[in-house]
């Protein structure tokens, strides 16, 4: 009884997260378009860098989570070497995009912004549901 909850846990995580991944991924690429139109090339492909960083990062995250121990102690070592590890990859992946890539910091945060707003967008969307 306890591993099949635990697959139907993951079934829901993984469809959630492919729901979230590829609206993320869908509206990267329509703001990266208008970025392109309307400040040029290499904007648009920084949005297109920190979204794609944001969707690795709650990949890792997630695959931590479902990962967690039964234990309290060890799932919060787990949980906070996944958000270390998660800070790390966004810093070095910052400033790769900075200052290897030469990629502008407004279509960083443009893109960056945006994945934040869409998780968060799905999580309220989620916690609704579990109200009602």
């Amino acid at each position: 009884m306890k591993a099949s909850k635990k697959q139907t846990a993951m079934v829901n995580f993984s469809s959630y997260v492919g729901r979230v991944t590829a609206t993320v991924l869908t509206l990267a690429l329509l703001m990266a378009a208008v970025a392109a139109w309307g400040w040029g090339r290499e904007e648009a492909y920084a949005v297109l860098f920190a979204a794609f960083l944001s969707v690795v990062n709650m990949l890792i995250l997630g695959s931590r989570l479902i990962a967690l121990p039964a234990s309290a102690q060890r799932a919060a070592q787990r949980l906070g070497g996944a958000v270390l590890q998660r800070w790390t990859i966004t810093i070095l992946g910052l400033i790769f995009a900075i200052f290897w890539l030469r990629l502008p910091v407004i279509g960083l945060v443009a893109g960056f912004l945006l994945t934040h707003f869409v998780f968060l967008a799905f999580l309220v969307r989620e916690r609704s549901r579990q109200r009602s």
